[in-house]
């Protein structure tokens, strides 16, 4: 008889085989995203109990598989679970500016975010919408 892990009907099986679906499976629709550019999967996860291990089980319904660097590979250093806002704020579409994110710099300046958002397509530059913002708070 197979002893297996018994966890395959988990919010944690089920982050490692999609994982493994958007890295290794040209099928997959958003296969393009991840291992088509080059994203790979450690080779310890390439078994569920390792991943488990590594990963700790999901923290919540609310936290989802995250890698720290968005172009980095799925390995234990470069993943979390992750709430949905703090994946939002870790995307290639993303724009930063000195580290922070658009949401972070509203946040920082006291100004609504879609205010903010609106300044930095006016401006068409966030760098230039958090100088702006910063004269008229008097934080340079």
């Amino acid at each position: 008889m197979v002893k297996t892990h018994g966890k395959y009907y988990t919010p944690e099986n089920r982050a490692w085989a999609a994982m493994r679906k958007r890295c290794l499976n040209p099928a997959c629709h958003n296969y393009e995203y991840y291992g088509g550019r080059g994203i790979t999967i450690c080779k310890r996860w390439d078994r569920f109990e390792n991943f488990l291990e590594d990963m700790g089980e999901r923290p919540s319904p609310n936290h989802s598989l995250d890698r720290i660097d968005v172009d980095g590979n799925y390995e234990p250093t470069n993943c979390r679970w992750a709430d949905k806002l703090t994946q939002m704020n870790n995307t290639r579409r993303t724009l930063r500016y000195q580290n922070k994110t658009l949401r972070e710099w509203s946040e920082q300046l006291g100004i609504k975010y879609y205010a903010f958002q609106s300044a930095v397509q006016r401006y068409k530059s966030l760098d230039r919408a958090v100088e702006v913002y910063k004269l008229k708070k008097g934080k340079v």
